[in-house]
């Protein structure tokens, strides 16, 4: 008990706030070396060889204790010095000595031949306290800089979020056995071309050899910004990308239809997936030594989506263009990823502002062949009302000093021809988007973010469309902080010529399902997705709908017709199909919004934050029948709907600011100051709204 009242004590001197963190990932060195050690960080969205810990790394730093210089911080990060080791395929001995009096656990990650994740756990003996020593052995140890900020080990506290601090003394390297042997090398020429117009085409790749060891990236791979840094490794995470990649090594790189390097000699399996309208290829290829190597491949585009009029893109990524020299490598990546309208967004918080954008409107525009780039923002965003998005407009739109004003973002968004949205649906993290229950009134509201991580989040946006709101559904991948850009994607069919701004024009009207995989074609009465109908009553209606997927990446398991949030016909299979049809007449008695959900075989749970599960899928917007000129809100629902938004809305009137935004190194204090002068406007928009839904369900219950 003695030593335990000694350590807290010794704790209660850190300084409160070591660092001020001025990026997005809150990443900062530590002047904290060893002989072996020559860089160490904290970081804030600790995300590196399967670690994922978001954190407050500003709490990280160094104490002395007599001669010692005592590390801290929650989440940490280490170079190992490339004299002692470097790109090694070999075992590693560590030695860690910590203090461990208020540790249950810990986890280290290292860079790892042959996959991405190499996460560990390491339980505290119940009764350890003080100073301990802790052994353990790195099998297959790479250290090739392939971790975050270019480090190759990282310790943490604990897993997704965390508080609590590590305290460490030393760690101590040592190679074990000998280094695996490589061949003498041979030169690779990889060609990817288009199998019918034969033009080069970019793509992801994944090269691997019989260890499953993939040679580092030459630059003649693209680079991908990663925070505030780029990368030619990129991980394919497992709990937040993975459902599709054949191979256990997760490292990948994009390529643009060239990629040239000198590789050690031997078979490999060669991996390329350009989304989903094209197959994932698996190709064993053969290196000679001493010989140049050409391999010329020829992609097949399977599903010519914008020859049908949709077109792929994704309405939330963070990436930084201080100047129009970083297109071409963005736009690069957006071929590579077959995405061909990549919003690239400006983020904010109550404080600042992070991957700015150097340009708005068509200035911010930037396009190759039929694939374009352009600014968008995620801001505000705030833990308290939610996280909302915007695209197409012309200049950022921000009031810092009213940060709590969404809807004064809204209206000038729109008043500069953009599209709003609300992010992140269903995620707990937000208060259940009350963003979305207070704008959506107003009409400020043009897509919900419903599919992100492969996991499709429905209730909020179904409880909305059973309200007679008309709202598209759209898809984000959030990089860099969950999946990897066009992981999951919004399709949207355009007339007539494509462009960022008929691409928002049709999202806005509802023209536009989303997907990892299946694609999916959905009418009624030969009107597509996104339209309106005017029926009498007890007039049938013909439903006609089809899934259909490349089936490399999945086979297709059962398909739902939606009518007003519930499954009213379900087509299931004894065996995974490349294609699922539906034709169904309906009798329409009331007014309904109907809509298609496919899915595939592929699905795992994971817990990130909440429970979700991955699946290969996809899921329209719906076509809306109105019968004999009636709104299509659900009598039976809308009114339990309502009380439950009043109820939420009641909650969040005097709710206090108890969690921390994204950045809480930089925005928590501001934040809660912000909504504390708010708090009496805050009051009034919910009474005001409130008013509004209780008219709504007197409308809706009325005969």
């Amino acid at each position: 008990m003695k030593k335990i009242l000694l350590c807290i004590g010794w704790l209660l001197t850190l300084p409160l706030l070591a660092h001020h963190p001025d990026n997005p990932s809150g990443t900062f060195e530590i002047d904290w070396k060893t002989s072996q050690i020559d860089k160490t960080i904290a970081t804030g969205v600790f995300q590196t060889m399967g670690l994922r810990v978001d954190n407050d790394p500003s709490r990280a730093g160094i104490k002395r204790d007599g001669d010692d210089q005592i590390l801290y911080g929650i989440a940490l990060g280490f170079s190992i010095d490339d004299t002692f080791a470097f790109d090694i395929d070999q075992k590693v001995k560590v030695t860690v000595e910590m203090e461990v009096s208020n540790l249950k656990q810990f986890y280290y990650a290292y860079d790892r031949n042959g996959v991405v994740e190499s996460v560990h756990k390491v339980d505290i003996k119940e009764g350890q306290t003080g100073w301990q020593t802790f052994e353990f052995v790195l099998d297959r140890a790479r250290l090739a800089n392939r971790g975050y900020g270019n480090t190759d080990f990282a310790l943490s506290s604990n897993v997704d979020m965390s508080s609590q601090l590590l305290f460490i003394k030393d760690i101590r390297f040592e190679l074990v056995g000998d280094n695996a042997t490589q061949n003498p090398t041979g030169n690779l020429q990889l060609n990817l071309f288009n199998k019918k117009s034969k033009e080069r085409v970019a793509a992801q790749i994944g090269l691997y050899d019989a260890t499953g060891r993939m040679p580092l990236p030459t630059e003649s791979a693209i680079e991908l910004q990663f925070f505030e840094n780029m990368v030619r490794s990129v991980e394919i995470r497992e709990e937040l990308d993975q459902i599709n990649w054949p191979h256990k090594n997760h490292y990948t790189m994009y390529i643009d239809g060239l990629y040239q390097a000198n590789i050690p000699a031997g078979k490999y399996d060669l991996v390329i997936m350009k989304g989903p309208e094209y197959p994932i290829y698996q190709k064993t290829i053969e290196i000679k030594e001493g010989q140049t190597n050409n391999i010329n491949l020829y992609l097949e585009h399977v599903f010519d989506m914008p020859k049908k009029g949709w077109y792929s893109g994704d309405v939330h990524n963070h990436f930084s263009r201080r100047n129009s020299s970083m297109n071409p490598n963005q736009i690069a990546h957006a071929r590579a990823a077959d995405l061909h309208m990549h919003w690239l967004y400006a983020l904010g918080n109550s404080v600042t502002t992070h991957f700015d954008q150097y340009a708005w409107g068509k200035e911010g525009q930037y396009k190759e062949k039929n694939y374009y780039i352009a600014s968008g923002q995620e801001d505000p965003r705030t833990d308290f009302l939610g996280h909302v998005l915007a695209m197409g407009h012309n200049e950022f739109v921000r009031y810092p000093n009213e940060y709590f004003h969404y809807d004064r973002v809204s209206k000038e968004v729109h008043n500069q021809g953009g599209v709003f949205g609300v992010a992140h649906m269903d995620f707990a993290q937000f208060q259940q988007n009350i963003a979305l229950a207070l704008l959506v009134p107003e009409d400020e509201v043009d897509f919900v973010e419903i599919f992100q991580y492969h996991s499709l989040n429905l209730n909020d946006w179904y409880a909305f469309l059973n309200l007679g709101f008309k709202l598209s559904a759209a898809a984000g991948s959030d990089w860099p902080y969950m999946s990897l850009p066009g992981a999951v994607r919004t399709y949207v069919k355009v007339d007539g010529a494509f462009s960022p701004e008929a691409w928002n024009e049709g999202l806005e009207k509802g023209r536009s399902f989303v997907s990892n995989g299946p694609m999916v074609d959905f009418n009624i009465n030969g009107s597509d997705i996104g339209s309106t109908l005017s029926v009498k009553k007890g007039e049938n209606i013909t439903l006609k709908a089809k899934g259909y997927i490349v089936p490399s990446w999945d086979k297709l398991n059962y398909a739902s017709v939606i009518m007003n949030g519930e499954i009213i016909k379900e087509i299931k299979l004894e065996k995974g199909q490349e294609e699922i049809e539906i034709n169904l007449d309906i009798p329409m008695e009331e007014s309904a919004w109907f809509a298609i959900k496919v899915h595939g075989e592929k699905a795992h749970d994971i817990v990130f934050q909440s429970h979700f599960t991955k699946r290969i899928q996809a899921h329209t917007s719906p076509i809306y029948v109105e019968v004999d000129g009636q709104p299509t809100w659900s009598k039976t629902k809308g009114p339990e709907i309502i009380d439950a938004l009043i109820k939420r809305m009641e909650e969040v009137k005097e709710m206090k600011y108890q969690r921390y935004d994204n950045e809480a190194w930089e925005s928590p204090d501001r934040t809660s100051e912000m909504l504390d002068a708010f708090r009496p406007f805050l009051r009034t928009w919910i009474d005001e709204t409130k008013a509004y839904y209780e008219d709504l369900k007197k409308k809706i219950v009325t005969p």
